[in-house]
């Protein structure tokens, strides 16, 4: 499918999520009318990204398709409110976008009952819990999916990184107990510190730093744990019947493809597995891969929002 660019307004929003201010950005066609509702798209990035990295290009095919698009930066990040800062607790993002979804909903110019949600990395694997309990959810597309954080890391590193972490997180649950404040690691950094990621993804991370001022390489000690023991994968099989895309990078770096496809067996149709010859970032760092990429999340919220949408009108 094929569309040109259209005029795009922004708007930036704020909303309630369990007591705490989100932040978002509206993406709309412009001169759209509450007469003529759209469906929306909930947008939401990996783990401590934020909602200016790489999203609007996303956003902006979606609004060229017709739709509205929402990105939100996620509790304790970015221009969203809530302590302790750079706290990754998937749980809680889970949460964010439900709340976006009831925030859209209210919104005059949102057709409430075709709603979709985008997630890539880390939020990837989110979106597939958020459409298996949220049944407000009409379609879901996870790019590159986190499904296991710990599984992925487990067959990764060594035993003894492995411990290092366990260690990590012991020390720092003592450390809390005794009335110490969240403290924070690198999400990545040089050898020899503790971070998820290794050295050689630092310059990509300070790069992203400089290019977007909300930014931090920082991740709190806990938030290892959040997200070890969050599984997104174990409700695969609730999904169907939304509609649910996948799409894996043939060449990630990060997580095994063999295991993600195992997942998308899991899950009950109607469902569609896409795959691209590229790294796991490539899908948004590569403008050529994202277009492709985001062409393809594009038409299948087209089939399942606004298609489907106007055949009930």
């Amino acid at each position: 499918m094929k569309e040109k660019k259209r005029k795009m307004q922004q708007k930036k929003i704020h909303y309630w999520s369990e007591g705490i201010e989100c932040a978002g950005t509206l993406y709309l066609p412009d001169a759209l009318s509450t007469a003529h509702k759209a469906p929306a798209v909930v947008l939401g990035h990996g783990t401590t990204y934020v909602k200016e990295m790489h999203l609007p290009h996303f956003a902006q095919t979606f609004v060229d398709a017709g739709l509205i698009a929402l990105a939100i930066d996620y509790r304790y990040l970015g221009e969203s409110q809530g302590e302790p800062r750079y706290k990754v607790d998937p749980r809680e993002q889970a949460q964010d976008y439900s709340n976006a979804i009831t925030w859209l909903e209210q919104q005059p110019e949102v057709d409430a009952e075709h709603i979709g949600v985008w997630g890539t990395s880390k939020s990837g694997g989110i979106v597939l819990q958020v459409a298996a309990f949220d049944r407000r959810v009409k379609a879901v597309v996870a790019q590159v999916p986190d499904i296991s954080f710990w599984h992925y890391m487990a067959n990764a590193l060594p035993p003894e990184a492995i411990q290092t972490f366990l260690d990590l997180m012991q020390e720092e649950r003592a450390h809390m107990s005794a009335g110490g404040t969240p403290r924070q690691i690198r999400f990545s950094a040089p050898s020899g510190e503790a971070s998820i990621v290794g050295p050689d993804w630092l310059s990509w991370f300070e790069q992203a730093e400089r290019e977007f001022p909300t930014y931090r390489n920082a991740i709190t000690v806990r938030s290892i744990e959040y997200m070890a023991t969050f599984d997104a994968g174990a409700f695969i099989h609730l999904i169907a019947p939304t509609p649910l895309l996948m799409i894996l990078a043939e060449k990630d770096e990060f997580i095994p493809v063999p295991f993600n496809r195992a997942h998308f067996d899991r899950a009950g149709e109607p469902k569609r597995l896409f795959t691209y010859d590229g790294g796991h970032t490539a899908s948004y760092d590569d403008p050529a891969m994202r277009k492709i990429t985001a062409g393809v999340a594009r038409d299948w919220f087209v089939q399942h929002l606004l298609c489907e949408g106007r055949a009930e009108q």
